[in-house]
């Protein structure tokens, strides 16, 4: 039923029932003759406030009896006038604080029948269960009852505000999400109240998702906001209701509840199969449970199926200021942002696009933004700050590596085309130190615009049994869930060749290698491995790869190109026309190079220079040989290059 504005009709009648409060007070304390007829006046006194658009609104909602309803009347007129009260202090007809004990309060809903009141067990009514009067567990008939503030500021006023601290928090959204209408098409049948179990373990998900269907249905959103709610009560829980339905003005309401105990499952499906708040249709939303315990029969199960790459690149569309299916395909590809955030993101590159500022490239810096928040306590994150234009290296590693961006770029394609492809790829780079692998890793998800992920093996491995695969399962999945470029460097400490069995720690290993192998082969996003040694590896491991790329030192030409890079615009013209000399000269990585070059700067710039001359990098140059006992037996190669000979 809708609230109707009757304001002036209620007021008046809210002056009628305090006068005949107020009569009947004064006729018990006189013991006066007429009192069947001043309980008869305060009868129809409370029969014409009960039928303002307020109560019965309140009636209905909570489906309560006529009784149930005068009782609420009863205690809110005496909430809103405590003068009315006098005439009873002598009578001690309250026992317990400044208001009317529950039994007189029977007394006067029903004319002095009491009896005929409690043996329609209107103490065990939903008055009591919403916690709309509010006293002891055991209903003492000697204590007084006080009125659920919420519902008092309601009938006062016919609107409810809630605070800042209460547990039930109401929505934020008013308009419905682009992403949600594209990504989804639920049909569910919302025609009674209900219990639902959302088939995500993503809380965030589930409580936007819940949000969303509230829109759709034109009904009103509330969830638990924090951990202390979850340890409330059954009794606490409808109590923090209450505002929340009070405030919906006849519109069906959606709760979300984290984690719904089953013990409060149960109580609330029998609230609902019993017609509580049968005007309300209550729907309450909560998690897929993680364990086995709960009762499935309680709920319907709703399942939030992911979202196909066709309604993904629909939604970007919608979302976008430029619409180009091109582009929104690339996104939706390399970026599996979580879809409730797909509308916060394309309103940030908005706001944030600057004069002919191309609003996809905005988008995909807020993508890579939002991806790069992974698994810090288990990988680490490198930005890539190089691309593979940047990297000087033979034309047939160049070939391998941007095969391998290739792939992943084009996975959508080539699993329309090949029907038995496998998305993923996986790829072994090795070589000695210093030649280029990791910066190759950084590179290709420079190229690829993704994050990166260092695995951090000292907070995987773990010595207790069963641990490391715990570890591995977590960081595959994040790392999953944000379409990562996934590294292991110096990957042969954890994937070594499996050794026998000769002890219970030897058969962890294993088994360790053994759970790894099978991650790999699920993972579809780009994994790469590096280390120095490929005969450490299980022979199991390298059967797997797409790709087995040797990373070679640098040929004398090479190293001259990476001299000349890191060179240019810091050596004076003697150190430049000695480049090529240098690089024929020593066979150096291009680590060490980088190495040499910001050693020699660094001395330069402390004696006042900002060039580097032939000196300051030989006194480098032999500092950095002398690491690999090289700085004797090259001291002769330095001084014939400075001599030019």
């Amino acid at each position: 039923m809708e609230i109707h504005d009757d304001s002036a009709k209620q007021f008046k009648a809210e002056k009628q029932l305090s006068l005949r409060f107020f009569q009947v007070g004064i006729a018990l304390a006189n013991d006066d003759d007429n009192i069947q007829e001043r309980l008869s006046q305060l009868d129809e006194a409370l029969s014409t406030l009960i039928n303002t658009s307020r109560f019965k609104y309140v009636e209905g909602r909570f489906s309560l009896t006529s009784h149930e309803i005068r009782l609420i009347a009863l205690v809110y007129i005496q909430t809103l006038e405590p003068d009315i009260l006098m005439p009873y202090i002598g009578l001690s007809w309250y026992e317990q604080g400044p208001m009317l004990s529950l039994d007189k309060l029977l007394f006067l809903c029903q004319r002095g029948s009491k009896r005929a009141l409690i043996s329609k067990n209107v103490l065990c009514g939903q008055v009591f269960d919403w916690r709309l009067l509010q006293c002891s567990e055991k209903k003492l008939l000697t204590e007084s009852v006080s009125l659920h503030i919420e519902l008092r500021q309601f009938l006062h006023t016919g609107q409810v505000t809630l605070s800042n601290d209460h547990f039930v928090k109401l929505g934020s959204s008013t308009v419905q999400d682009v992403a949600f209408t594209s990504c989804f098409n639920p049909n569910i049948d919302l025609s009674d109240s209900q219990l639902f179990e959302l088939g995500t373990t993503d809380p965030r998900m589930a409580q936007w998702y819940t949000e969303q269907l509230a829109l759709l249905s034109g009904g009103d959103f509330g969830y638990f906001s924090d951990e202390q709610a979850q340890d409330l009560t059954l009794s606490e829980i409808m109590l923090s209701l209450v505002g929340l339905i009070l405030n919906a003005n006849s519109k069906c309401v959606f709760i979300f509840i984290e984690k719904l105990h089953t013990k409060h499952a149960h109580a609330l499906q029998k609230m609902l199969e019993h017609g509580q708040g049968a005007q309300t249709r209550l729907y309450f939303f909560t998690l897929e449970a993680s364990n086995t315990n709960r009762d499935k029969s309680l709920f319907r199960v709703i399942e939030c199926q992911p979202p196909s790459h066709k309604s993904l690149v629909c939604a970007w569309l919608k979302l976008s200021l430029e619409p180009d299916e091109a582009k929104a395909q690339c996104i939706a590809t390399r970026y599996p942002v979580p879809i409730y955030l797909m509308s916060g993101l394309a309103q940030a590159a908005k706001v944030t696009l600057q004069n002919n500022a191309d609003f996809w490239r905005e988008l995909q810096l807020r993508c890579l933004e939002e991806l790069n928040k992974g698994p810090e306590d288990l990988a680490k994150l490198s930005e890539p700050r190089f691309k593979l234009s940047d990297m000087v290296l033979s034309p047939a590693i160049h070939s391998q590596l941007y095969e391998l961006v290739g792939r992943i770029d084009r996975q959508a394609e080539l699993q329309s085309l090949l029907q038995r492809f496998t998305p993923g790829c996986k790829a072994i780079f090795w070589g000695r130190p210093g030649t280029g692998k990791s910066m190759a890793a950084e590179a290709i998800a420079g190229e690829l615009q993704l994050p990166l992920y260092v695995v951090n093996l000292a907070n995987i491995a773990s010595k207790w049994i069963g641990e490391t695969e715990k570890h591995l399962a977590k960081l595959f999945d994040q790392a999953q869930k944000h379409n990562a470029v996934l590294m292991f460097d110096e990957a042969d400490a954890v994937f070594a060749k499996r050794s026998a069995v000769e002890s219970s720690q030897d058969k962890n290993a294993n088994m360790g290698v053994s759970y790894l192998l099978q991650k790999m082969e699920h993972y579809s996003g780009l994994l790469l491995l590096s280390t120095n040694l490929k005969s450490n590896l299980d022979d199991a491991f390298l059967r797997r790869f797409h790709n087995v790329i040797e990373f070679t030192m640098p040929s004398a030409q090479h190293r001259e190109e990476i001299w000349q890079r890191m060179l240019s615009g810091i050596s004076n013209d003697a150190l430049t026309k000695s480049i090529g000399s240098l690089a024929q000269r020593f066979e150096l990585s291009a680590a060490q190079i980088i190495n040499i070059t910001e050693s020699a700067l660094l001395q330069r710039l402390i004696e006042q220079h900002s060039c580097i001359d032939p000196e300051s990098l030989a006194r480098a140059l032999k500092r950095e040989l002398a690491k690999q006992h090289e700085g004797f037996m090259a001291q002769h190669e330095i001084k014939a290059w400075l001599q030019g000979n």
